[in-house]
């Protein structure tokens, strides 16, 4: 019944935040293979939030289940994920002395991004930054050989993504992605281009 407890909380918390959440598989990072879980994310893909009822009857009975939650406009949310905290401290050792006034006030805003907003470590010891939808953070897969800047690096803005308290499980390992800082999702500063700038060339 805890970990029931703790879902349905964490979703109404997601909620307050102006978040879409939705069910996924159990152990899973896979959309829940039913109508009614189809039915939800179809939902959730428009912007539309689960109802109360709708939350405590589907996480309150399959137990199991994990959480999605929609990125990009539609959801209100965009994220950045680092492979590390290396690439983190790698990313402000490039920029740290760049003059550019945007990459100033980014080199400020990496500074303090521990304690500025929703802050996740997903079970694979990525680390996740949550803002709310911003165009400044253009979708990007990270991919090791394309951009140096941004090794290690994966932008979510579209889609979806697994959330906390969900477990995932790879043949015999568990592992759950932990809410490390709570805080509501800040806004992504309108001034740091660093990523629209890279990502147009």
């Amino acid at each position: 019944m805890e970990n029931e407890l703790e879902m349905i909380q964490t979703l109404s918390e997601y909620q307050n935040f102006g978040l879409v959440p939705f069910p996924c598989s159990p152990f899973s990072t896979k959309i829940h293979d039913s109508v009614e879980g189809r039915l939800l994310f179809h939902k959730a893909s428009q912007g539309i939030q689960m109802n109360e009822k709708e939350i405590i009857e589907w996480f309150g009975e399959k137990k199991l289940d994990n959480c999605g939650l929609i990125t990009g406009e539609k959801g209100n949310l965009s994220v950045i994920e680092f492979d590390n905290q290396e690439i983190l401290s790698n990313l402000y050792k490039k920029i740290k002395n760049d003059e550019n006034i945007s990459n100033i006030i980014f080199k400020n805003f990496l500074e303090n991004l521990d304690h500025s907003t929703t802050m996740i470590l997903t079970p694979d010891k990525k680390l996740q930054f949550w803002f709310r939808y911003s165009r400044n953070l253009p979708a990007y897969e990270n991919d090791y050989d394309e951009i140096d800047l941004l090794k290690g690096i994966t932008i979510y803005s579209d889609g979806y993504i697994v959330a906390p308290p969900s477990f995932i499980r790879e043949k015999n390992n568990f592992g759950q992605y932990e809410l490390l800082l709570g805080k509501k999702p800040s806004l992504f500063p309108e001034e740091i281009d660093f990523f629209t700038e890279i990502l147009s060339k």
